[in-house]
């Protein structure tokens, strides 16, 4: 790829109700891409809101209700997009839960599901798409907590580092038509990363003393997928906590 532009671009992003998903959605609107489909699980009135700021920022927006977990869901998903718009350009992987936990009170259903929705849900979605990309992008969106595993997080820990290891293979696989990188913020201010308790730590850990902005991480993954030698990269953005 010699030059890259999101600006008349396709892109999906997964778990765009609200936080990082919401952002990367209205930076891409912003930077001119010609649609941008938003993908929920729940919170319908928050992907509506979502639409709402991308069609204000110039683009088309498409909000779709999907598990990407399920590989049905996340076909059938893919399929009425192409069906809908003609074709997909670009995806960032980014719905995610956290749900901190001692390892010792975990049970099995709680690792099965951070690797579904995390691992599983993030190759559903690149399987269902790239056979539809002549020259795109892949963006996985994993967590300084891949490099960095934190107490009560083992499970989430893993499933981000496992996000990264398929991420670097399947760049190396899909070059050079399809650049795939993961991107892996530190604290970011969202409902998420708020509900994990008192951010205490913050201050003490964290070098810049503050969370990240959702904005701030959407124009770093932005500015990386218009970077046309950016593939198999890991790209971290902590404010100093890594």
């Amino acid at each position: 790829m010699e030059a890259y532009t999101i600006k008349d671009k396709i892109i999906l992003v997964t778990g765009a109700s609200r936080g990082i998903g919401r952002a990367i959605a209205v930076e891409a609107a912003r930077r001119g891409a010609k649609a941008v489909v938003i993908n929920y699980k729940s919170g319908g009135v928050e992907a509506r809101e979502t639409a709402r700021l991308v069609e204000e920022a110039g683009a088309r927006a498409l909000a779709y209700r999907a598990d990407i977990a399920l590989w049905s869901q996340a076909k059938s998903m893919v399929d009425s997009v192409i069906g809908e718009l003609g074709g997909l350009d670009v995806v960032v992987n980014n719905a995610g839960i956290l749900r901190p936990k001692p390892f010792r009170e975990m049970d099995p259903s709680d690792w099965e599901e951070m690797f579904k929705v995390h691992v599983f849900g993030s190759m559903n979605i690149a399987r269902a798409t790239i056979d539809y990309m002549r020259e795109g992008v892949i963006v996985n969106i994993s967590s300084v907590l891949a490099l960095r595993p934190e107490e009560e997080a083992s499970h989430y820990s893993a499933a981000k580092a496992a996000l990264v290891a398929w991420s670097i293979a399947l760049a190396r696989e899909l070059a050079p038509h399809i650049r795939v990188f993961t991107v892996l913020p530190g604290g970011v201010d969202t409902r998420m990363a708020r509900a994990w308790g008192s951010l205490d730590w913050v201050e003490e850990q964290v070098p810049l003393a503050r969370l990240a902005r959702p904005q701030e991480i959407a124009k770093l993954v932005m500015d990386a997928v218009e970077n046309p030698y950016i593939t198999g990269d890991i790209l971290t953005i902590s404010g100093g906590l890594l």
